[in-house]
C-alpha cells in the first residue's frame, strides 16, 4: 500500500526483531539532520518542506541498546497527506512503531505540540525533542522541559539537531520505551497501566467506554473523518489502543481542541526574555520582501553563476590539460597492445577515454561545484526563503508558492524533484509541476550550456542561454496552466529561518549527491561512448545523420553530428557535450577539440538551448512513468521535445544560423 524510499533498509537476523521508532514532526523541524545524528549517517535534507516524500530507516544504538529509527515524511497532523497521496496515519500503520520520537520546534511549542497530543492519544509511548533550541535561545525564549514533561506525561528533552546537543539521551529514551512495548506480544491489548491518561475532556467518556463499544463507534465516524477500516486494522493489530483508532476517526473534530491546549501549555512552558530580532530575522524580512529581495535573488543566481564559471572552468581546463599529457597516450598504448582488432580497440578507446575524460572534465568541476553551492543554499534556509519570494510567479503557472520546493531541487537532480512534486497535493498540480521540472536545468544540463558556452562564445552568452531557457519555462507553464482543466490547490509554505551553513553538512551533502551522480552516470557513460564508439567506427552513424539532416542541419543550423549527441543525450544529459567532442575529433581531427573552431557561437547556442529543453533524460523518464503514468510521461517527453525543436529553430533564424 505504501511506497517506501530506496534508502529504506530492509530487515533481516537479529535486526528483524528490533523494536521501532518513528521520527515524527512538523516539515522543517530538522528530523532529517536529527536522524544523521543519531545514526551517524549523513541523511538528504534540504531545509525545505515536501523534501522528505518517502521513509528513511536506519539503525541506531545506544549504550549497547539498539533499535530502527524511521524518519516519516513532516506532517503537521495525523491526517494530513504529506506525500500526497495517502493520509499520515497509513505510514505509521506501514511502519508499526513501539514508540514515537516526536520533534518540535522549541521556539514555537504553540504551533508543534497539537501533533504531539494527536500522537499521545493514539496509545503509544512517546518522547518530545524540543529541537532548534539554540535558535529559541537567540529568540529570548527558554522551556520548562519539566513542567512540559508533567503535562504529556512523556520524556521532554532540549535538543539541536545540527551539533547534535541532547539527541543521544532522547533517542536513548526513545529505546527504552519501545524496548518496553516491543515485551507486549504483537495483538495483545496493553495493560491498563501503560495507557496514557485521558487529555480531553471529550475524550474521557472514549475511554471508559468498552472496546467493542469503541469500534462500532469508530466504523459509524470514520467514513467523513477517515478511512474506517483502516483504522481498526491498525487497532486490530495492536498498533494503536482502542482510544488512538477512536482518536484517528475524529481527527478533523479535535484540531480546535488541540490547538486551544497546546497554546495554553506553551504559555505555561515558555520563559521569553526580550531580546532584539536575531540577524537572521532581519535578513529573512528583507529577502522575502519584493525589495530588495529581487534584487537579491538575482544576486545569488549570478553568484552561483559565476561559481561554475569561474571554478568549474578553471579545474576543467587543468584536468582536461593533465589527463591529455598523462592518461591518453598510456590509454591509447595499452589498448593498442592488448586489442588486436583496430576499429574495436578505438570503439574502446571511446569509452575509456573519451568517456572517463567527460566524466572528469565535466562531472568534477561543474556537477561537483555546483552541488557544494546548491548544498549551501539549502543549509541556509535560502531556498524556502526564494520560494516565499516567488510565490506570485508560481501562482500565475497554476502552482502553489510551495512548487518552488520540487524546482529548486530540479537545479541538482529532475528525479528526486518529480518525487518531490506530490507535496502539491493534486494530480493537476502534480502534472504542471512535473511538467516544469523537467524544463529546469538540472546540474549535468548546467554543466553543458556553461561548459559549451563559457569557454568559446563568453560568460554573457552563457547566461543569456539560462535566460531563454528560463523564459521558455515560464511560458511553458502558463500554456500548460490554460490547457490543463482544474484550479490551483491552495497551500501554506512554512518559511524556513535562515542559519548558517554548517560547512560539514554542506561538503557531505554535496559528496552524497556526487557519489550518487558517478555511481549512476559512469556505467552509462562508458556503455554510451562504447556504443557511439562502434556506430562511429562502423560507418552505422551515417544513415542516422542522414535522417537527422532535415531537422538538424535544414531546421537547426547544426552540423549532423551534432544531431547524433543529441539524440544519445538522453541516456544522460551530460553525454551531449562529452559525445559532440568525441564526434568533432573523429570528423574534423584534433581541431575538434576546440568547439569554438567548427561551431560558431550562435551555432553552440542553438545546441545548449535544445539540449537543455529537449526531451528528459532516461532515469527522468523513468521516473515520471512511476509516478504519473505512461501516459503522461509520454505527453511530458513529447511537449519538451516539441518545446526545443520550436525554440531552436527560431533562435537558429534569429541569429542568423541556419
Amino acid at each position: 500500500m505504501h511506497r517506501h524510499g530506496p534508502a529504506a533498509a530492509t530487515t533481516s537476523g537479529r535486526d528483524a526483531d528490533l523494536p521501532i521508532v518513528a521520527l515524527v514532526g512538523r516539515p522543517n523541524v530538522g528530523k532529517s539532520t536529527f536522524l544523521a545524528r543519531a545514526s551517524g549517517k549523513f541523511v538528504e535534507t534540504a531545509n525545505a518542506p515536501g523534501t522528505t516524500v518517502f521513509t528513511e530507516r536506519r539503525r541506531i544504538e545506544i549504550d549497547g541498546q539498539a533499535a530502527w529509527l524511521v524518519d516519516l515524511p513532516g506532517t503537521r497532523a495525523l491526517d494530513d497527506r504529506p506525500a500526497g497521496d495517502e493520509p499520515f496515519w497509513t505510514l505509521l500503520e506501514a511502519t508499526q512503531p513501539d514508540a514515537i520520537l516526536v520533534l518540535v520546534d522549541a521556539g514555537d511549542l504553540s504551533r508543534h505540540l497539537p501533533l504531539v497530543l494527536a500522537c499521545r492519544d493514539l496509545g503509544l509511548p512517546i518522547v518530545v525533542a524540543a529541537n532548534l533550541s539554540d535558535e529559541a535561545e537567540r529568540h529570548g525564549i527558554d522551556v520548562d522541559t519539566g513542567r512540559l514533561s508533567q503535562l504529556l506525561l512523556a520524556p521532554v528533552h532540549l535538543t539541536n539537531g545540527r551539533v547534535g546537543h541532547g539527541v543521544r539521551a532522547t533517542v536513548r529514551d526513545a529505546i527504552r520505551l519501545a524496548q518496553q512495548r516491543r515485551a507486549v506480544r504483537v495483538g495483545e491489548r496493553l495493560p491498563r497501566a501503560t495507557r496514557p491518561a485521558p487529555i480531553y475532556p471529550p475524550l474521557v467518556e472514549l475511554e471508559l467506554q468498552a472496546e467493542a463499544r469503541q469500534l462500532v463507534g469508530l466504523r459509524s465516524v470514520g467514513a467523513a473523518a477517515a478511512d474506517a477500516t483502516g483504522i481498526s486494522r491498525l487497532v486490530g493489530a495492536g498498533i494503536v489502543s482502542p482510544r488512538g483508532g477512536a482518536t484517528l476517526a475524529r481527527a478533523a473534530e479535535l484540531v480546535a481542541t488541540r490547538r486551544s491546549l497546546a497554546a495554553a501549555w506553551a504559555t505555561q512552558v515558555e520563559r521569553i526574555r526580550t531580546v532584539r530580532p536575531p540577524l537572521s530575522d532581519r535578513l529573512a524580512t528583507l529577502a522575502t520582501a519584493p525589495w530588495p529581495g529581487v534584487p537579491i535573488f538575482a544576486a545569488v543566481t549570478i553568484a552561483t553563476f559565476l561559481a561554475l564559471v569561474v571554478v568549474g572552468g578553471t579545474l576543467s581546463g587543468a584536468l582536461s590539460t593533465a589527463w591529455g599529457a598523462t592518461v591518453s597516450p598510456a590509454l591509447a598504448s595499452v589498448v593498442g597492445a592488448v586489442v588486436p582488432n583496430p576499429a574495436l580497440g578505438r570503439a574502446l578507446l571511446w569509452a575509456i577515454d573519451g568517456g572517463l575524460l567527460a566524466m572528469i572534465t565535466v562531472g568534477i568541476p561543474y556537477i561537483l561545484t555546483f552541488y557544494v553551492v546548491l548544498a549551501a543554499l539549502e543549509d541556509s534556509g535560502y531556498l524556502t526563503t526564494a520560494a516565499v519570494l516567488l510565490d506570485r510567479v508560481f501562482n500565475a503557472l497554476g502552482l502553489p508558492g510551495r512548487a518552488a520546493v520540487p524546482l529548486l531541487a530540479a537545479a541538482g537532480c529532475n528525479v528526486p524533484a518529480i518525487y518531490g512534486t506530490r507535496i502539491l497535493g493534486t494530480r493537476r498540480a502534480r502534472i504542471l509541476g512535473s511538467f516544469l521540472v523537467t524544463l529546469t536545468p538540472c546540474s549535468a544540463r548546467t554543466a553543458v550550456v556553461v561548459a559549451a558556452l563559457a569557454p568559446f562564445a563568453g560568460p554573457a552568452v552563457a547566461f543569456a542561454a539560462f535566460g531563454v531557457a528560463l523564459a521558455i519555462t515560464l511560458g511553458a507553464g502558463l500554456a500548460a496552466n490554460a490547457i490543463i482543466p482544474g484550479a490551483q490547490p491552495s497551500f501554506v509554505l512554512e518559511l524556513s529561518p535562515l542559519r548558517a551553513p554548517v560547512a560539514r553538512h554542506v561538503l557531505t551533502k554535496a559528496w552524497v549527491r556526487f557519489r550518487g551522480f558517478l555511481v549512476t552516470a559512469t556505467p552509462i557513460m562508458l556503455v554510451g561512448s562504447f556504443v557511439l564508439g562502434l556506430v562511429w567506427e562502423s560507418g552505422a552513424w551515417s544513415p542516422l545523420a542522414t535522417a537527422l539532416t532535415p531537422v538538424t542541419t535544414g531546421w537547426l543550423g547544426l552540423p549532423p553530428i551534432v544531431g547524433i549527441a543529441i539524440v544519445f543525450a538522453f541516456l544522460r544529459k551530460e553525454l551531449a557535450l562529452q559525445l559532440l567532442v568525441a564526434l568533432a575529433v573523429i570528423e574534423y581531427g584534433a581541431i575538434g577539440a576546440n568547439l569554438g573552431a567548427i561551431l560558431s557561437p550562435a551555432q553552440l547556442f542553438v545546441f545548449a538551448i535544445v539540449t537543455t529543453v529537449s526531451i528528459p533524460c532516461a532515469a527522468t523518464l523513468a521516473t515520471l512513468v512511476q509516478e504519473l503514468g505512461a501516459r503522461v510521461a509520454a505527453g511530458i517527453s513529447a511537449a519538451s521535445l516539441g518545446l526545443a525543436l520550436l525554440a531552436g529553430g527560431l533562435i537558429a533564424r534569429l541569429l542568423g544560423a541556419a
